[in-house]
């Protein structure tokens, strides 16, 4: 027996509570802590030597993994959890603060380790890495690689939890072995044999099963409540305290039984890897995306696979990929990523581009889990308002049990998230505990972050956008951009990129035409008309006019010929509800109609209703049946239809060039058509200045037919002025979390980062007595009081998390800065009967139209050099003013 394993054989290590959660449990199990140490100590030695970030780590691991527990029999503890009814839940149990008395005399790093193997948060791994700067043998290390702590770590909590888990499953306490999905390994038994479990990836030395003993004690039912003590406290309804009794009954259990190791059990496991890990399939890219999606890759697609395809890990690609909308660049991104191992990282523009993305994804996970029978896929989705995590074995999707489904932390194959939360993460922001795991797994080697719709961004969000870009670039992390209406401004700034580009380059633009018309057998890729309507005009003052004139126009389309696809967009919300509301009433349209084919899309509809709406769309378009779809913007970047007409109101030229990919995407359509109307583009959405226009104006005049290559030379945006402001928070925020800068740690605290523009935004809900009743997320400054939208029954909140009750709770909206509060406006139904409530009228929501009009509650007052400031007054006369930093004035100014 080794030292370590004589030092804590009969001390407490963990607990177990097997089959179903109960008052009086019918057994308890107890593994000695030099068991669990022996095992985690046992996975360090095997562990693949190239994992670890320096000659000397090793060494540290292993010393780590000796005293990592050593003082957790000081500070055991059996807990019951209790509901709000004061009813047993289940036991768990603690050793709070058992980490902090790990010492290590002769290796400062190694108990840095044992003391920060628990938490794993961005503070405490900043903070020790710091202490260990100051040491010059340390420094050397650190200055080398700034992560290198943080690995370590990675590695000592990946072994530690390993053992945990399967410890789990040898003693029978599944509910605890499926908390773990934060870490990035899977376990499964081996059907045939109950010794014998899988692990995926497989991350040791060699490909040789590994032995592991599990001892432990078993404490029998006859003896947990042999004086009735906790039978006594249930009958008298104190369920809080049978915790104590059971903590108090255990210990001095074991006190008595400890040592006698003929009362101990004791069983051998071995792990090993998949077959499948043994053996890897080498693919042709033909063959991978005939299994996986059905159909032939086209050149690019070929080109990206070939590039990307177990490409060596000293290899991060770093690509600007420049295609046309619909020619499959999603496909050209996640199949190389799929077959490579890589986890892929898709960062999205905007939350509406999702829910697309996310069938697809699903889709193809599903399949390429088959071409791998028994192991599991995830994929992980990431907005803040839906984080959750999937898994696909053998085709379907499979059901899991988890104490907390929002403790994912990135264990996915593929996580599909949007810009402002991914750089959340990469700057660690979330739950405290474990935080450390997003910036160690983005920075990866096997972590592709792959950024769709790349040309999305401007001002703030561009600025942010270029900071991250150049950021991973420089730190040698594997990274795509893809565009297909980037404007050249933005391009020169992703210089260092290789830029690989099927819209400009003639050879490479005729080879992916030629391949869609003679391997697709696309008659017809690229191929819509184009008219330009530009006599009429709207008045901003009577816009009844303009909205009569463009629903005639999309009538007369519709009925020209039956069982067609229409999309509609124009760029205000108030002008898509009336003309739906026009085009509903003359086609005779009823919502409640089995064969629905007219919808109404658009950022201010529900967040609950719209994906499935989409759903819906997409499942009439994809099955070719006819639909007439009146949207915004929202439905321009990414969305994958396939309508014979689009009907836009006139607007820049990428933004049109997108739109005009909804139409005839699959070139099957012979008389496919893109219609612009307008004389004008409203000022809150041009980007081109006056000799742009001018330009525009001529080139859409020239076309008959729609040319995306002669409208993208349109495409021109001012001059990017970044904020000094973004780019210095950035890059505080960025010294602290990867080069631990404790002077920096201020900026992190608050909890903030600018990523879209300056102005906060408050969530709107409707309480109508739902359950789940509706809202939207808007910008505060959108909710400036006017004459017209000051609606009665409007209650300003903001919502704060209560330590106490440990939940979150709402309370009216106080004074400060707008960026710490989380803002929750209620728009609450009249009493029944009643027609106006305090002299104002009633809120008019209707879940088909959305939130057409938004509530007035907050009066803009005089703003100073560097903040605006809104005044919220509350009913009952209390008020509050709030606080946001206004923007840096632009040369337009």
């Amino acid at each position: 027996m080794s030292k370590a394993h004589r030092q804590y054989s009969f001390k407490f290590g963990r607990v177990f509570f097997p089959g179903e959660a109960q008052p009086i449990p019918s057994e308890i199990r107890f593994q000695p802590l030099g068991n669990h140490v022996g095992n985690v100590m046992a996975l360090v030695k095997k562990w693949s030597k190239r994992d670890f970030p320096s000659e000397s780590s090793f060494a540290r691991v292993l010393e780590a993994a000796k005293i990592h527990d050593i003082g957790k029999p000081q500070r055991f503890e059996i807990q019951a959890k209790i509901t709000k009814m004061s009813k047993f839940k289940e036991y768990t149990y603690s050793f709070r603060g058992h980490r902090y008395l790990a010492k290590c005399d002769k290796d400062a790093w190694a108990e840095a380790l044992a003391i920060g193997h628990h938490d794993f948060s961005v503070e405490d791994i900043c903070s020790q890495a710091y202490k260990l700067k100051k040491e010059q043998k340390y420094a050397d290390i650190l200055t080398k690689e700034p992560l290198a702590y943080a690995r370590e770590l990675y590695i000592l909590e990946m072994c530690d939890q390993i053992e945990a888990e399967l410890a789990c499953r040898v003693f029978g306490d599944g509910n605890q072995a499926d908390s773990r999905a934060f870490m990035d390994f899977t376990i499964a038994p081996d059907e045939l044999d109950d010794t014998k479990y899988f692990i995926e990836p497989w991350i040791f030395e060699d490909l040789q099963p590994i032995e592991l003993t599990f001892k432990s004690w078993v404490m029998q039912s006859n003896e947990i409540d042999k004086d009735g003590e906790l039978k006594k406290c249930i009958q008298d309804g104190r369920e809080e305290a049978i915790g104590k009794i059971l903590d108090r009954i255990v210990k001095t259990w074991w006190q008595f039984h400890q040592g006698n190791s003929q009362e101990s059990i004791t069983k051998t496991i071995t792990i090993q890897p998949y077959n499948s890990s043994i053996q890897a399939k080498i693919w042709t890219v033909e063959d991978f995306y005939q299994k996986l999606g059905g159909f032939q890759p086209n050149p690019m697609q070929k080109e990206m696979f070939e590039k990307m395809y177990n490409s060596h890990e000293d290899q991060h690609p770093a690509i600007l990929l420049k295609s046309s909308t619909g020619s499959g660049k999603f496909e050209s991104i996640l199949f190389p990523a799929l077959a490579s191992s890589y986890r892929l990282i898709l960062p999205l523009p905007a939350r509406s581009l999702l829910e697309d993305q996310k069938q697809r994804t699903e889709d193809y996970l599903k399949k390429f889990s088959k071409l791998h029978p028994n192991r599991e896929f995830s994929l992980v989705v990431d907005t803040g308002a839906q984080m959750y995590r999937q898994i696909y074995k053998n085709g379907e999707e499979r059901k899991f049990r988890t104490s907390n489904s929002r403790r994912h932390l990135y264990k996915g194959d593929v996580i599909l998230t949007t810009i402002d939360k991914f750089l959340y993460r990469y700057f660690a922001f979330g739950d405290k505990q474990k935080s450390f795991i997003f910036p160690l797994r983005i920075n990866q080697e096997k972590t592709l972050i792959c950024f769709d719709e790349a040309h999305s961004y401007d001002e703030i969000s561009f600025t942010n956008f270029n900071s991250l870009v150049k950021s991973l670039y420089e730190a040698g992390r594997s990274i795509m951009l893809m565009t297909a209406t980037m404007p050249s401004e933005y391009l020169k700034r992703f210089d260092y990129l290789e830029q690989i580009d099927y819209i400009e380059d003639s050879e490479k633009y005729h080879a992916l035409q030629e391949f869609q018309e003679q391997t697709l057998k696309q008659d017809y890729p690229n191929k819509k008309s184009f008219e330009w309507i530009n006599s009429i005009k709207r008045d901003s003052e009577h816009p009844e006019a303009y909205q009569n004139e463009y629903t005639q126009i999309i009538l007369r389309e519709w009925q020209t010929e039956s069982q067609q696809k229409l999309i509609v967009v124009v760029e205000r919300v108030q002008d898509a509800v009336e003309i739906y509301q026009k085009v509903k009433s003359d086609l005779n349209f009823s919502d409640r109609s089995s064969e629905r084919f007219l919808f109404l899309y658009h950022g201010r509809i529900a967040d609950q209703l719209r994906p499935n709406i989409y759903a819906e769309i997409q499942k009439r378009d994809s099955s070719n049946q006819p639909y007439l779809l009146i949207t915004t913007s929202a439905i321009e970047v990414g969305c994958d239809l396939n309508a014979k007409v689009l009907i836009s109101e006139i607007c820049p030229p990428e933004n049109l060039i997108q739109r005009a990919g909804r139409c005839n995407r699959k070139g099957n359509i012979h008389n496919a058509k893109v219609i612009a109307i307008g004389n004008s583009i409203p000022e809150f959405s041009n980007s081109l200045d006056e000799n742009g226009w001018q330009i525009y104006q001529k080139t859409l005049e020239s076309l008959s037919e729609f040319n995306a290559q002669k409208i993208s030379e349109c495409i021109s945006v001012s001059e990017q002025v970044d904020d000094y402001r973004v780019i210095e928070l950035f890059s505080m925020l960025h010294d602290y979390v990867y080069e631990a800068d404790l002077t920096c740690k201020h900026s992190h605290e608050k909890g903030l980062i600018v990523t879209r523009s300056r102005t906060p935004s408050a969530t709107l809900i409707y309480k109508d007595g739902c359950e789940n009743p509706h809202k939207i997320t808007v910008p505060v400054d959108r909710l400036i009081k006017n004459d017209e939208n000051d609606f009665a029954n409007t209650y300003v909140l903001e919502r704060y998390y209560d330590r106490e009750t440990t939940r979150f709770d709402e309370r009216e909206l106080g004074w400060g800065c707008a960026y710490s509060k989380d803002i929750v406006i209620e728009i609450h139904k009249n009493q029944e009967g009643a027609e106006i409530y305090d002299g104002k009228r009633e809120f008019s929501y209707n879940p088909e139209l959305g939130f057409v009009e938004l509530p007035g509650i907050f009066i803009k007052l005089r703003s100073t050099n560097c903040d605006e400031k809104l005044l919220c007054k509350h009913t009952d006369r209390k008020s509050a003013i709030i606080t946001y930093t206004k923007a840096l004035k632009t040369k337009s100014d």
